[in-house]
């Protein structure tokens, strides 16, 4: 699966979860409230290691890429 495809599974299952939650949510506003902040907060950290993740990914395949392109280069010169 694509990293964008993936990506984007991941956002509208969040979003999906976040209106379930509301519409099923057993608890008075401000104790939801504090439960969507606790969540709010733990889905931030997720976000922040797997947007890293994938830079660390991108960024060893930008090498790899890049010593490919080196040796066909100089291959071909």
């Amino acid at each position: 699966m694509k990293l964008k495809n993936v990506a984007l599974v991941f956002f509208f299952g969040a979003v999906a979860g976040a209106v379930a939650g509301l519409l099923f949510a057993p608890d008075e506003g401000e104790e939801t409230r504090k439960k969507w902040w606790k969540e709010g907060k733990r889905f931030q950290k997720l976000a922040e290691e797997k947007v890293e993740e994938y830079k660390s990914k991108i960024s060893d395949l930008k090498d790899s890429v890049e010593g490919a392109a080196d040796d066909v280069k100089k291959r071909f010169t």
